[in-house]
């Protein structure tokens, strides 16, 4: 387990908070687009609860009858505060973390989504996390870009998923 602060983190254009039940409004904004899900197995959210429910279970941090810590940041704009998006990361035994992120399309190709996933990434190393990986659809070529250029290297292909990893 890595002790992370449930301080928000800052970069020049972001705010990055922790996930809390009482942003689950704000964010139902940025999550409900289906397009968002298009290679991520879970559905859009269809109302505000839905949101509250799953920001109440992945607040807990530990995994229900599991060994796994489960550490989730909402991404906003420092300048408007608009939400826009998730870094999520689960931290297993190990300390090898896996990383996954989503983002508001109206927020695509901006630059966002990696600024926010290097400053999740940057703090938990400084908590003690060893390496990360992740989980990409092989037809998510937007995502696959984004983890090459946040270091990660390709290791394998299952199936329709490929695993990539930087130490």
């Amino acid at each position: 387990m890595l002790t992370v602060s449930r301080e928000p983190l800052f970069t020049p254009r972001l705010e990055i908070r922790r996930t809390r039940v009482e942003d689950a409004g704000a964010m139902f904004e940025a999550l409900r687009d289906p397009d968002m899900y298009t290679y991520i197995p879970r559905a859009a959210p269809k109302t505000v609860t839905e949101v509250e429910e799953r920001f109440a279970r992945i607040t807990q941090e530990t995994a229900p009858d599991r060994i796994e810590q489960w550490l989730n940041w909402t991404i906003w704009l420092c300048e408007s505060g608009t939400p826009i998006g998730m870094v999520e990361g689960t931290v297993y035994p190990d300390n090898v973390v896996f990383v996954g992120y989503m983002f508001d399309p109206r927020h695509h190709r901006r630059g966002y989504g990696r600024e926010a996933t290097m400053e999740v990434m940057r703090h938990l190393a400084e908590c003690g996390a060893k390496s990360f990986t992740g989980t990409i659809d092989i037809r998510n070529t937007a995502s696959r870009a984004l983890a090459a250029s946040l270091g990660f290297q390709y290791t394998k292909t299952e199936g329709i998923d490929e695993t990539w990893d930087r130490s």
